[in-house]
């Protein structure tokens, strides 16, 4: 669409949020995501903050936005966020969510199957394995695993990452 896409990943990621279509991509383990987009914007911030993580993002915002900037996000708020940063910006607040509203899922339908927006599938199980896909939910970044967990009804399946042994715990095989 044109945009010039920044985005947070660990930097074992980087390379396939990249392949997904990331410009810049910022090691949130490492570098504060708000002085990363100052760098790469030469202090001019962005225009929309996609939030799809919570916490303080709604708050941390618009420290990274330009002036008249947007914030979109995704995610439920378990508690009041203080937003007086935003004011400063004039920044706009949007809140989407797609609960009870046919016509939004049938729009991101119609998108995906346009293919201007392209899901990542890690893992499917069918749902006798319902239990294992919610495990692999859980841990699923330390397994390795990129994308969402999709559920099968007819019952084929695909290979999932195999878990990794972590010092603090010894690795388990996958029930079958």
């Amino acid at each position: 669409m044109g945009a010039r896409v920044i985005t947070t990943a660990r930097s074992s990621n980087h390379e396939f949020v990249r392949s997904l279509g990331a410009d810049e991509v910022i090691d949130h383990t490492r570098d504060d995501y708000v002085t990363a987009v100052a760098d790469l914007t030469l202090g001019q911030g962005v225009d929309v903050v996609f939030d799809t993580i919570g916490g303080d993002t709604l708050a941390k915002s618009p420290l990274a936005l330009a002036d008249a900037g947007r914030v979109v996000s995704i995610v439920d708020i378990a508690r009041p966020q203080n937003l007086i940063e935003a004011w400063g910006k004039n920044a706009a607040y949007h809140f989407v969510f797609t609960r009870q509203n046919r016509g939004k899922l049938d729009a991101l339908t119609n998108l995906v199957e346009r293919g201007l927006i392209k899901p990542v599938i890690g893992a499917v199980l069918p749902l006798a394995r319902i239990g294992e896909a919610h495990e692999l939910l859980e841990a699923g970044s330390s397994r390795g695993l990129r994308g969402k967990v999709a559920i099968d009804v007819a019952g084929q399946t695909v290979d999932i990452p195999a878990q990794q042994a972590s010092p603090a715990a010894p690795a388990t095989p996958l029930q079958e």
